[in-house]
């Protein structure tokens, strides 16, 4: 018999400074982009940035889901990580167990997934997920977290001009122990023209709008009921009428999308629908995780709240 999984204790740690999106040398060397993201329609006004390590903003946001869903850290069975922002070689590994000791996830292993972009957290909790199912887990810890300057090389100005970056940590608890929202289904989509360089702007805008047609149609092949019927969508915070156009031509109607942090917290990369479902659930009905990178897009479709 599968094992349900259930998702819960979703929180967020954003970069100890904030500063004005307007201010961005990146915008003020390209008015053109500047008038674009800081308009209304788009949203941005400001960013988060942190001196701290990947790791512990991670810390932070763990020990809040911890917190809410009130698990001991020894009863954590594995920590999913999605980030590019750790250090490359041995360190990686040592920030790691320093950040398992940290948390006293004593009894857990902990492993990374990527190449996903902004889209791995989302894929991070469908693969927690199906550890919980297959019984080789009970509780599951997910963590996403993103400093600029390590997964962009520097530049907030990201996602092809369609977004300001935040450096942030998010946080859940995918569990078959604690009750939360059901993980129901989940669908992830490549679109492999969109990962090379120089794809003219009309081709990736009819790209990514292929793209989501795609995996929309892959989560209702999988989904017990249709995706567009969610009470809540929380994406990646691309400026809202880039992302809202998108999402409208799948069928979502703008009082289901849930972007209105993006003037507060900005991109802040995959750890976004976390951050997201953590500001604004849209009360107990289902709900979709929505991560969108480069030419990546994936989703997973959460149940009615216990």
């Amino acid at each position: 018999m599968t094992t349900q999984a259930y998702l819960s204790g979703a929180a967020y740690e954003l970069g100890e400074h904030a500063g004005a999106a307007a201010d961005l040398d990146e915008l003020l060397a390209d008015p053109e982009a500047a008038a674009r993201l800081l308009a209304p329609e788009a949203g941005f006004a400001t960013y988060h940035s942190s001196e701290a390590d990947v790791t512990e903003l991670m810390a932070v946001a763990a020990g809040k889901t911890l917190a809410a869903t009130r698990v001991p850290g020894t009863e954590i069975d594995a920590v999913v990580l999605a980030t590019d922002s750790l250090p490359r070689g041995r360190a990686a590994h040592r920030d790691v167990v320093d950040l398992l000791a940290r948390l006293s996830l004593s009894n857990a292993v902990a492993f990374t997934v990527g190449l996903m972009d902004c889209a791995t957290a989302v894929v991070a909790v469908s693969t927690a997920a199906s550890m919980v199912r297959d019984g080789s887990c009970r509780s599951v810890l997910v963590l996403t977290g993103d400093l600029a300057d390590r997964a962009t090389g520097g530049s907030r100005l990201v996602a092809g001009g369609a977004a300001v970056a935040s450096d942030a940590a998010a946080a859940v608890l995918v569990s078959s122990a604690v009750p939360g929202r059901p993980v129901l289904a989940s669908a992830r989509h490549l679109s492999p023209a969109l990962a090379r360089p120089g794809v003219p702007p009309a081709q990736q805008l009819g790209l990514r709008v292929r793209a989501h047609r795609e995996l929309m149609q892959r989560l209702a092949d999988a989904s017990p009921i249709p995706p567009t019927a969610v009470t809540a969508v929380h994406p990646s915070n691309f400026a809202r009428n880039v992302i809202g156009l998108y999402l409208a031509d799948v069928g979502f109607r703008p009082e289901q999308l849930r972007l209105g942090n993006v003037s507060r917290v900005a991109h802040c990369l995959g750890s976004d629908p976390i951050v997201n479902l953590a500001d604004d659930p849209g009360g107990a009905g289902p709900a979709i995780l929505l991560g969108s990178g480069v030419a990546h897009l994936a989703a997973v479709l959460l149940g009615e709240a216990a």
